[in-house]
């Protein structure tokens, strides 16, 4: 899409509203503020493709309404003309880019960002590579293990101050199956209760635990931080990879720190002030583009960024499952989805229990259901049995593996 593109695909933020859940369809049509009679579109066209956009022009939607009515499909707008959903056939869909390139400068805009979104989500995201490590996305579903040396971790997890039992619990985790270590050493829970530190006390949590587990870990490690100077300094110690909940748009040198060690990995998580949406996707894909937009500005390669739609932050639970529920709207972007349910309060909220005690199999369930959604990588706190639990369900969404293929029955149980 050239320079300035993830600008660009902020200022659209196409979303693929199929494959997904009906209502996530239905409800993109009633937003734009049409009767409910003309739902009745989507049983003739909805079964295509079908786009979400915004910030078009008048000339953009007439020129759209022009090639796609000439291909079999439908465009429905709002009243100010600024934001549609597109109806299609496929082949509509796949030669609608190039048209509207050849159409105008203009159109073109649009076209590349739709192409770049149909593109992205007919495969996997490219893989990371950080510090040597590659990290390969779509031939089954990462798991990256939790290491809290914290006081005040939310789950109950946290080692605090003993280096000895971080690092004990690192080379658990690896032997368990994760992939990456994520070490954290401020507690991140979206609570009043949780307690603030200063960079200098996140560092003397960390920096110990990094430094004796560099050269020691087969996988990379990641620093849970929103903090510049502490990311800076977790990836000098040996940390390859940023994990910041505010997606580099918390603390403004976050972005500069991390493109001034060349190939570090980011994860960009959505996250904002209170729980206001007006479309929750809508909303989570725009601030998500524009961390990529910061990520790209300061030098940050699209390749080394990993997106996180944010559950459990500044979300209801109503919304976190909302968010699992149409996590497949992300796939466009072309990068790698984090999405980290294990454990977190709106589990205890669906069990009725406000303890950690029963939140293993909800956890579970939830990682499954977040591969089935499109989920590249789950973050999480119970490693050996999430890798367990994603062995099955990876077999089931991503294909038979090749072991399994010819196999008689392995048992009278099947």
């Amino acid at each position: 899409m050239g320079a300035g593109s993830a600008e660009t695909a902020a200022r659209y933020s196409v979303r693929p509203l199929l494959p997904g859940p009906a209502e996530a369809l239905r409800d993109a049509v009633l937003r734009l503020g049409l009767p409910p009679e003309r739902l009745t579109v989507l049983a003739e066209r909805g079964a295509v493709e079908a786009l979400a956009l915004q910030g078009l022009s008048s000339d953009q939607i007439r020129v759209l309404e022009r090639f796609i009515a000439e291909g079999g499909g439908e465009v429905l707008s709002n009243a100010n003309g600024d934001r549609a959903v597109l109806l299609m056939p496929l082949m509509t869909a796949g030669s609608l880019p190039m048209e509207l390139a050849a159409w105008s400068d203009n159109a073109g805009e649009v076209g590349a960002a739709i192409g770049s979104v149909l593109m992205a989500r007919g495969g996997p995201p490219p893989p990371l590579v950080a510090a040597g490590h590659r990290l390969e996305f779509g031939k089954r579903t990462l798991v990256m293990g939790i290491l809290n040396v914290t006081p005040d971790s939310f789950s109950g997890d946290g080692v605090g101050d003993d280096v000895a039992a971080a690092v004990t619990r690192a080379l658990a985790l690896v032997d368990a199956g994760a992939d990456v270590v994520d070490i954290g050493g401020e507690s991140t829970r979206p609570s009043r209760t949780r307690e603030e530190v200063s960079a200098a006390v996140e560092m003397s949590r960390v920096l110990p635990v990094i430094r004796e587990l560099a050269g020691r870990l087969p996988v990379p490690m990641s620093i849970d931080t929103r903090k510049a100077a502490v990311a800076s300094a977790a990836l000098q110690a040996g940390a390859s990879i940023v994990n910041d909940v505010w997606g580099l748009r918390g603390d403004p040198d976050m972005a500069a720190a991390i493109a001034a060690h060349p190939g570090t990995g980011v994860i960009a998580m959505h996250n904002q002030h209170g729980t206001e949406y007006g479309d929750l996707l809508e909303d989570v894909c725009f601030g998500l583009r524009t961390s990529l937009a910061v990520a790209e500005k300061a030098g940050i390669a699209p390749e080394q960024v990993i997106i996180d739609p944010g559950f459990g932050f500044a979300k209801t639970p109503a919304h976190n499952l909302e968010l699992l529920r149409r996590l497949g709207e992300l796939l466009g972007m072309g990068h790698a989805v984090l999405i980290g349910p294990s454990r977190k309060s709106t589990i205890g909220v669906l069990i009725g229990e406000t303890d950690q005690t029963h939140r293993l199999e909800p956890s579970l369930a939830l990682a499954v259901l977040s591969v089935q959604a499109g989920a590249h990588m789950v973050r999480v706190h119970d490693v050996a049995e999430t890798v367990r639990a994603l062995r099955a369900a990876d077999a089931v969404v991503r294909g038979t593996p090749e072991a399994l293929r010819g196999l008689p029955i392995p048992a009278p149980t099947g």
